[in-house]
């Protein structure tokens, strides 16, 4: 199987993944649980969003692990936006990224990347894409395999 050129991987360790649930699908909803993060501190390096099968937006980001103070802060103001909303968080993850260029012209290359983890049983707690980059968020102990995963199926420079 010839494997398919990429750019690179970048990897960004040591994060809290931030899983916000029942927020009410509306606008500006998630840009206000953002905002909070954003007014105590906490930068944020990965974000996805989908809209669950009750009609409720779901909103996943990660953050450096730090300052822990301000980091509680910011999920009680969170979680004070909306009487149904609930948080979960998750130690010690990292997010993988595979990039371009061209991606968009290219058949399969999330299916081969989703595809080379689970066959090596890491499950995938988040995923985002763009017009040139597939990322997913994993847990670190899971990091070294994912990478030999990864450089197995794709040519990496």
């Amino acid at each position: 199987m010839k494997k398919e050129s990429i750019g690179g991987i970048i990897v960004d360790e040591n994060l809290t993944l931030v899983r916000v649930f029942d927020l009410l699908d509306e606008p500006d909803r998630a840009g206000a649980a953002l905002e909070e993060f954003c007014f105590y501190g906490q930068t944020i390096n990965f974000i996805a969003e989908n809209i669950d099968s009750q009609g409720k937006a779901n909103l996943s980001v990660t953050l450096h692990q730090g300052e822990s103070d301000l980091f509680e802060k910011a999920i009680a103001a969170i979680e004070n936006l909306h009487a149904e909303i609930s948080v979960e968080i998750i130690n010690d993850v990292c997010l993988v990224t595979v990039y371009g260029p061209h991606f968009k012209d290219r058949c399969g290359l999330a299916a081969t990347y989703f595809r080379s983890l689970g066959l090596k049983g890491i499950n995938i707690l988040s995923i985002s894409t763009s017009i040139s980059s597939i990322s997913a968020i994993i847990e670190k102990k899971h990091l070294a395999d994912a990478i030999k995963a990864l450089k197995g199926v794709f040519d990496v420079p």
